[in-house]
């Protein structure tokens, strides 16, 4: 009985490391699949990549910054004056679009640890910037400095005291069709 007290407890003893009311610093890295608006009347598919540094002080808080790069495509049958900014009429245009969307974003929200899992809340505001291109040619279409505050909701599984994989949904609370479903990797480092 005080043997196995004694393991538990160090079993435990990483896992209050992590929850402690120390400084960690994380670097963390997704892959997601998005929902960008282009135009008013368009949103396309999104492949992005996040990069981004988390600080978390005390027990429950953590804020960070971001930058998303990644590659939208997709297709629109609406009439060319709604889906490109620099044609007018009313033709309708069904041809493939492509370009980038960059975020840049920082944030702040809570999180609790329950056993090896890590739940969280955040709040991001940032910038958006988004290209579209087509056969009509380069940048028709795309939000340039568009404001983002995005809501997210995230949990992470503590592989290692060092690493963490998960999950993050997203949603822009300016324009609901900005949407996001991210897998994260963590690298945490403490203080």
């Amino acid at each position: 009985p005080k043997r196995s007290a004694g393991l538990r407890q160090t079993l435990r003893a990483p896992l209050a490391q992590r929850a402690g009311s120390g400084v960690k610093q994380t670097f963390r890295f997704s892959a997601s699949a998005s929902k960008i608006t282009v135009t008013d009347s368009t949103a396309l598919d999104a492949d992005q990549a996040r990069f981004g540094i988390r600080i978390g002080t005390g027990k429950h808080f953590h804020f960070g910054a971001e930058v998303d790069n990644g590659r939208i495509k997709g297709h629109t049958t609406l009439p060319t004056a709604t889906v490109a900014r620099t044609t007018g009429g009313e033709s309708t245009y069904d041809g493939p679009l492509g370009g980038n969307s960059l975020n840049l974003k920082a944030y702040a929200g809570l999180h609790t640890v329950r056993s090896k899992v890590m739940f969280g809340g955040d709040a991001a505001i940032g910038v958006r910037d988004t290209w579209v291109e087509s056969d009509a040619g380069m940048d028709v279409a795309g939000f340039k400095k568009q404001p983002v505050i995005e809501m997210r909701a995230r949990a992470e599984f503590f592989l290692t005291p060092a690493m963490t994989l998960g999950a993050v949904a997203s949603t822009d609370m300016l324009d609901r069709r900005n949407v996001s479903l991210a897998a994260v990797f963590s690298l945490n480092f403490t203080d």
